[in-house]
């Protein structure tokens, strides 16, 4: 990954740095100097390197798993749920 490329080291570890904390693709190259799609491309190559990650370690559950009962979605309403009838 870094072998073939022509950015230094320093700026890569710039573009990692950025990435970590979240700083769009846009200002990133703003606050280097690099083309957009030069950090495009390296926020894909990170991208793509951490879902290779975690696809390795998707089998593996390390450490103790607890589970427990939780409602996921929306609350459920009472009453009626149509369009609103006022008193005529």
């Amino acid at each position: 990954m870094l072998r073939n490329s022509k950015l230094s080291n320093y700026c890569i570890k710039k573009i990692i740095q950025c990435f970590c904390i979240d700083i769009p693709a846009n200002k990133t190259a703003l606050l280097l100097g690099k083309n957009r799609n030069t950090i495009n491309h390296w926020y894909g190559i990170f991208r793509k390197r951490i879902y290779d990650h975690q696809l390795a370690l998707k089998d593996k559950l390390l450490g103790r798993v607890e589970v427990d009962e939780s409602y996921f979605g929306a609350k459920p309403q009472r009453g009626y749920h149509g369009t609103w009838k006022g008193l005529d």
